[in-house]
């Protein structure tokens, strides 16, 4: 069994743990992307029952059944609004100007329509960038449009975010690092170079750990616990020199204490509602160096992009996050060339950027491997510095695959 079998078992082990019809979402998803199963058939039986039961939607058992119906109902008609956004989107690409860098295509993953970026030299090295909490594959342009000419650059839309699907899920880390995984292995086909920013970063980190075919990765600001050397081998000791990974494989983990689904519901459209009237206020916040870098279609994509059906729901799963893996576990396992591009002045996470980025070394197992690349920028230097980024990923891929590789390295505007 997976991590991401075990972090769905722990959410699915109590009722409130789950969705209401989230195995409806899960187990049936597939099988109407196949045509196994028609959806006006569903859409219409699921009609008929919900007026036939005619129950409030929050009391009592039949309200519980009604709930079900209701998110039964919303995963297809969900599914729907995205097969036509993809036509749209289709139609769309002959109006951009920068087709020769890259196009926007559709993956079906699980059933659900995934979007991605791809474009480049053919034969190049591929480079696969995972965006952060909240963005998407558009906020790599700016990276991809350097690359393009000597790399396969590929961004790509994780489940939940962009114009992916947003199927009412509960979602994990462990389940956007199988979506990038099999991204990886499915669309792209050979070994890649992972990138990653925010949550994307540890999102990569997780991919790479389980492809043998990741021969590099690349961090930006990339979220996720890592401790030095010292207190990482304590914590070790306390587990019985066990990592977290081997107590899940072995123990399984403990039933989700979070609260009822109905209540994260709220909370998760609610935080949307009040992240959308703000989007550029924040944004320019965590760019702090060269905030004009914040343009309106940044702003606008990431406001279209939660109003799809679902877009709450990532946010409603926040509460049910399985316990994360150190980053140290995770390079232990990944033990591969890493390069860690930083903004130095990140205000996110209590400002401690510049001490997280002193931890890489001691983290990873082979401190040869790593390259150190810190920037004057904040929280997305791949935007708000794309050039330095370009540059450092650049001579990162060669070195590797030179079998040479540069151990530090500071760059400052």
């Amino acid at each position: 069994k997976g991590l991401e079998e075990i972090a769905f078992a722990r959410a699915g082990s109590v009722v409130a743990g789950l969705f209401d019809g989230e195995t409806f979402v899960r187990g049936f998803r597939e099988l109407v992307a196949l045509g196994c199963i028609s959806p006006r058939v569903i859409r219409k039986d699921v009609a008929s029952l919900m007026w036939a039961k005619r129950a409030l939607p929050y009391f009592g058992a039949a309200g519980a059944e009604a709930r079900k119906l209701a998110t039964t109902l919303r995963a297809v008609e969900g599914s729907e609004w995205h097969r036509i956004l993809a036509l749209v989107d289709a139609e769309a690409e002959n109006e951009r100007e920068d087709l020769s860098v890259f196009r926007y295509k559709y993956w079906k993953w699980r059933g659900h329509w995934v979007r991605y970026a791809e474009g480049g030299k053919e034969d190049g090295e591929p480079v696969v960038m995972v965006h952060g909490f909240g963005a998407s594959a558009d906020q790599w342009e700016r990276v991809m449009s350097r690359l393009h000419a000597d790399h396969r650059v590929f961004a790509i839309d994780k489940l939940g975010f962009g114009h992916s699907e947003k199927p009412e899920l509960t979602y994990t880390q462990y389940l956007w690092e199988r979506n990038v995984q099999d991204f990886c292995l499915e669309v792209v086909g050979r070994p890649v170079f992972l990138a990653g920013n925010s949550i994307g970063g540890y999102t990569a980190l997780g991919a790479a750990t389980a492809l043998s075919s990741a021969k590099g990765l690349v961090l930006i600001n990339s979220a996720g616990r890592m401790v030095d050397r010292d207190v990482y081998a304590s914590e070790q000791e306390a587990m019985g020199g066990q990592t977290l990974r081997a107590v899940m494989e072995a123990q399984g983990l403990p039933p989700s204490k979070s609260p009822p689904q109905w209540l994260l519901d709220g909370a998760g459209n609610l935080a949307i509602a009040l992240l959308r009237s703000n989007v550029e206020g924040f944004c320019k916040k965590v760019y702090p160096n060269f905030p004009d870098m914040v343009d309106d279609r940044l702003v606008a994509n990431i406001i279209r992009d939660s109003k799809d059906p679902g877009g709450y729901s990532v946010l409603a799963s926040g509460a049910k996050l399985p316990p994360p893996r150190t980053k140290n576990e995770l390079f232990a396992e990944f033990a591969r060339p890493l390069l860690v591009t930083q903004g130095l002045n990140d205000p996110l996470g209590g400002g401690i950027s510049k001490t997280r980025f002193a931890l890489y070394e001691q983290a990873h197992p082979e401190p040869g491997m790593v390259r150190l690349v810190g920037l004057e920028a904040g929280h997305c230097p791949h935007h708000e510095t794309p050039e330095e980024v370009s540059n450092a990923i650049r001579s990162f891929v060669r070195e590797v695959a030179a079998g040479s590789l540069l151990r530090e390295e500071t760059l400052a505007r």
